[in-house]
């Protein structure tokens, strides 16, 4: 009796099916498993805190975005998510580069960041972070020039980030450069057209003496009312260190 030449080939043919479908399946099952544990450990953080109260609440949560960040691995917001933690640096009352605790939290909010723009390189806001901390700590050895200008080329039109944006640029002394105060510019038209003159004051009474000449030069172009209140509010508020 001659053997069916066609059950000798469906036979390995259907082990290897059936092998790779479990593979992929595993593979599926093991990448939901991943999904499932950085979602349930990562923290209630929407974006980079942009006031003293928020970046004060989002410290709270280091450890949860810390843990998430470490199951994602490769994503990118959640390493973006785990540095906004450390956002709070940027309105500590003092900051001194030879402390100790100090250098530990600026190293790891530095490596948080890093994997955050090397898996994320589209996160305006974690760019933003890394210039406000550049600026703030020199011991970090970083020109907030260029991280600052990269949060302007990955997201000029994000509303939520244009006030600490205009603080961090104008408190720089990087007025120098042509793209940053074109950028400037654009955000105080941009405060000035959607009535939001607080945000410039803020920024007005914590900038540096060319941010001031800058951002008068700039609003008075478009209001010059509103260029004369700035001048007036800095009288009579002491100005920030």
């Amino acid at each position: 009796t001659m053997l069916n030449p066609t059950a000798r080939v469906s036979g390995p043919s259907q082990a290897a099916f059936r092998l790779t479908t479990m593979l992929f399946a595993v593979l599926l099952g093991v990448q939901c498993v991943w999904l499932l544990l950085a979602e349930l450990a990562r923290p209630d953080i929407n974006g980079l805190p942009t006031d003293a109260a928020f970046a004060a609440a989002a410290a709270k949560q280091r450890d949860a975005a810390s843990w998430a960040a470490l199951i994602g691995a490769i994503r990118g917001d959640l390493w973006a998510k785990s540095a906004f933690t450390y956002a709070d640096l940027l309105w500590a009352e003092q900051a001194p580069s030879a402390d100790a605790d100090l250098t530990k939290t600026l190293a790891r909010a530095r490596a948080s960041l890093d994997h955050a723009l090397d898996d994320g390189p589209h996160q305006s806001s974690a760019w933003l972070l890394l210039a406000g901390l550049a600026l703030r700590f020199p011991s970090l050895g970083l020109d907030p020039t260029e991280p600052l200008k990269m949060s302007y080329y990955t997201g000029p039109s994000e509303q939520l980030l244009v006030p600490l944006r205009l603080r961090i640029a104008v408190h720089s002394d990087r007025l120098s450069d042509i793209e940053i105060r074109q950028f400037v510019g654009r955000d105080l038209r941009l405060l000035l057209a959607r009535n939001q003159k607080s945000a410039i004051a803020e920024a007005y009474n914590a900038a540096s003496p060319a941010g001031r000449s800058f951002i008068e030069q700039a609003v008075g172009d478009v209001d010059p009312s509103a260029r004369d209140s700035l001048r007036t509010g800095a009288q009579k508020q002491p100005l920030p260190d």
